[in-house]
């Protein structure tokens, strides 16, 4: 290879590289082989002497970043000075792949940091501010109301509402008029129209009229502390009780009896009624002849969390009293229901159907959660900067002793 090829072949593997630097290191070596050649030494042994010109680029480069980045410290300058070194050799390389996850390791631990600090920062600002001054109000309560009806069908029924309307209307007016017409009656005539208008009145109030819907299960009671059993023909009751199964029975009003142990020490028997603490009941079943169903069910070990299902007919209702989850309530009649609990009320009728959604957990519990973000993103940031600062202690001195084994094997080639 001539000084022309080695030259032109240095030059251009320094491309990257400003100009200015890359004129001042050809123009070093180009003086390096012409006092080369004065002193006697020939081309090829000259060339030679300096090596493969790639390889001899690649150290050049790394000097040149390394010199950048001591008149310009900077996190960017030292990558490139790292970047350059690895690019010498296999060994450099296999340290760059974990270096490089390092860093993607405390990139993700700033991200995730700052996102707990400033999440939690916005939580007690906020909630501070609520509990202190009331503001922001977060007293609205979201909600979605769905629907399945056509418009013609409410407009029908607003119709037949408004023509029902006119027809009470009507009446009214008539019973005026009558009541003028009759108020030189007698009082037993007076009598007969109160009557009458009695009468009139029971009969307008339906036997469906949603106010007097009761419960017709006559076999089950709660009364205080204790549950009443009086079971009716074709009546089964099974229960789970502190001293064992029992199972009773109503056939043709007689009651058959089957338990294990000592059960039936725990009833009181007064005529047809049997009486039970409810502390001493673990689960009961009742079910009537009539499709009425009773079922009870204790949560845990508090003998006053219970889990209730309710059958009369077509009507059911179904709650959880106590427990630590909080209430829920159930009660469907028909086609309608309503569910409620503790962040939530659902109501259908019919293709009808609301939902409302309340506030989760309370602000005491969402400000210390808060709390517990903050504190946890601020050790998150001050780890990561620790961790940063080891990082680029390490990563200097490495650069340091790479540069100097390179600035030492480029003077002694030169030598």
């Amino acid at each position: 290879m001539t000084q022309d090829e080695f030259i032109q072949r240095l030059r251009h593997e320094l491309r990257s590289l400003p100009k200015p630097a890359v004129d001042e290191i050809v123009a070093d070596y180009r003086e390096y082989i012409g006092d080369a050649l004065a002193a006697g030494r020939s081309e090829a042994d000259v060339i030679a002497a300096l090596g493969d010109p790639v390889k001899l680029a690649r150290e050049l480069r790394a000097q040149a970043t390394f010199r950048q980045w001591e008149s310009r410290r900077s996190f960017g300058n030292l990558m490139r000075v790292f970047v350059s070194i690895a690019g010498m050799g296999l060994l450099q390389l296999l340290l760059l792949m974990p270096f490089m996850f390092w860093l993607l390791f405390l990139t993700i631990g700033y991200v995730v940091s700052s996102a707990l600090t400033v999440a939690g920062l916005a939580t007690v600002l906020l909630l501070g501010s609520h509990q202190l001054f009331g503001w922001p109000s977060f007293h609205a309560i979201p909600f979605s109301f769905e629907s399945s009806h056509h418009r013609a069908r409410d407009l029908a029924r607003l119709q037949a509402e408004q023509q029902a309307e006119q027809q009470d209307e009507q009446r009214a007016e008539d019973a005026d008029a009558a009541s003028d017409a009759a108020s030189s009656a007698s009082g037993a005539s007076q009598g007969a129209s109160a009557a009458a208008t009695a009468s009139a009145t029971a009969s307008a109030v339906s036997a469906d009229d949603p106010r007097l819907s009761t419960t017709h299960i006559v076999d089950f009671k709660v009364v205080g502390e204790r549950f009443e059993l009086r079971p009716q023909p074709g009546t089964r009751v099974s229960m789970v009780t502190s001293g064992g199964p029992i199972d009773i029975k109503n056939v043709h009003g007689q009651l058959k009896i089957e338990s294990v142990g000592d059960v039936r020490s725990l009833f009181t028997v007064t005529g047809d009624t049997w009486s039970i603490p409810r502390a001493d009941v673990v689960a009961l079943d009742l079910k009537t002849d009539h499709g009425d169903k009773v079922s009870v069910a204790r949560i845990g070990s508090d003998p006053h969390a219970m889990a209730w299902d309710i059958r009369d007919g077509d009507q059911r209702i179904s709650f959880v009293e106590g427990g630590h989850g909080g209430g829920h309530l159930s009660v469907h009649s028909g086609s309608d229901s309503v569910e409620i609990d503790r962040n939530h009320m659902t109501i259908e009728s019919g293709s009808d159907r609301m939902l409302i959604i309340g506030p989760h957990g309370s602000s005491i519990g969402t400000l210390l959660y808060g709390f517990a973000m903050l504190i946890a993103g601020v050790l998150g940031l001050w780890l990561c900067v620790w961790l940063t600062r080891f990082t680029w202690r390490g990563l200097v001195r490495y650069v340091r002793r790479q540069i100097e084994s390179i600035t030492e094997r480029l003077e002694g080639g030169q030598a």
